[in-house]
């Protein structure tokens, strides 16, 4: 598996003051494989707004991964729009739909979102925050890239890429 190296890294702008090119070297010395930079001691956000690159991982396991991603809390929110959408984009991602039919799916789980924060502001309850964060993660895997995805990363989320990178270690 290739290496990615410190000067990669920095033509991405990392986050300053935070990794400087100095920084960066004391991570990762001469280079790291992406199943090294997944066990380096940085937040699970900063390894995956590295990896999560065409460069490194096809634009159709991204798309794959944010749903995958949003599967994995879609049940916090059980509004049927919600899986409708992870659904949706499964669908555009094989070529099954079109760009208008994942936009409607799309707009449903937004409406989704915000019928969960009605709740939400309505309530001041904790499990329609919950909610309303599961729905806003399915929205977005149903419309952005899944380098854009904005969820908090889990141990399972990781877990999720290190399969990826292991499956395309092992593909070669």
């Amino acid at each position: 598996m290739k290496k990615i190296t410190v000067r990669e890294i920095m033509k991405l702008k990392p986050c300053y003051p935070c990794y400087t090119e100095e920084k960066v070297k004391d991570l990762i010395g001469e280079g790291k494989t992406p199943l090294e930079i997944l066990d380096l001691p940085i937040s699970k956000n900063d390894k995956l707004w590295l990896l999560f690159r065409p460069k490194y991982i096809s634009e159709k396991r991204l798309h794959l991964l944010a749903c995958d991603f949003a599967q994995d809390v879609a049940h916090m929110n059980p509004d049927p729009r919600v899986q409708a959408a992870i659904d949706a984009k499964r669908l555009w991602i094989d070529g099954k739909i079109t760009d208008e039919e994942l936009k409607k799916a799309r707009d449903a789980a937004y409406a989704a979102y915000a019928a969960a924060r009605a709740a939400y502001a309505a309530a001041y309850a904790a499990y329609a925050a919950y909610a309303a964060y599961a729905a806003y993660a399915a929205a977005c895997a149903a419309d952005a890239r899944a380098a854009d995805v904005d969820i908090n990363i889990g141990t399972k989320q990781i877990e999720m890429v290190r399969k990826v990178f292991i499956d395309m270690e092992e593909v070669k």
